[in-house]
């Protein structure tokens, strides 16, 4: 289990937000940026965030909604590539995903894709590039992202942090409640067709 704090988390998607990040920059100054490459497995069947980035699987879960806001701890990370035993045990059971037999004793990045496809059509595979520009304010974070998802471009804002007050507080104060509360997963499921929602805000 990760023993890192669990975090109160409001996010949005748009194609453009407006003033928020200008808002931000003029709040926190100048953001530090940073940049990804990841591949997310998204089940239809859960709400689990699972990705892929730098050669380790991150599992995210969602604990509690409070005042509209998400409260996510991290439950896992995993280092590839996987054992057999420990794809059996730990990830697939996570994505909803009943056990495939015959199973590789070593599973890395191909190999675990192929399990999903071979395993279950409520599983879709993500690419996913991220430009971040993050801010810090006293105790609250928050981020403008550049969004490609296999290929598509979207943009997303958030405020995070371990006190819910703060999150809110400034999620008003930005005018981001107006684009309601959407995380990664639900975008996802939104833009693979798993599930059906509204378009994003223009």
């Amino acid at each position: 289990m990760d023993e890192s704090p669990s975090r109160y988390e409001f996010r949005s998607f748009a194609q453009q937000f407006g003033r928020i990040e200008f808002e931000l920059r003029e709040l926190a100054g100048a953001p530090e940026i940073r940049e990804s490459a990841e591949v997310y497995f998204v089940s239809r069947s859960t709400d689990a965030n699972v990705k892929l980035r730098g050669g380790m699987l991150d599992i995210k879960e969602r604990i509690a909604v409070e005042r509209g806001l998400e409260q996510w701890r991290p439950a896992l990370k995993l280092a590839l590539p996987l054992s057999g035993d420990a794809l059996r045990a730990q990830l697939l059971p996570v994505l909803g995903v009943q056990a495939a037999l015959g199973l590789p004793k070593e599973v890395d990045v191909q190999a675990l894709c192929a399990v999903l496809r071979e395993s279950s059509r409520d599983v879709v595979i993500v690419d996913l590039f991220k430009r971040r520009f993050g801010f810090q304010l006293a105790s609250v974070q928050a981020e403008v992202v550049e969004v490609l998802v296999n290929g598509a471009a979207v943009r997303s804002v958030c405020v995070e942090g371990v006190d819910a007050d703060d999150v809110l507080h400034l999620s008003e104060a930005l005018g981001l409640l107006a684009y309601g509360n959407i995380n990664y997963v639900a975008a996802l499921k939104r833009i693979t067709g798993l599930a059906t929602a509204p378009a994003f805000r223009a």
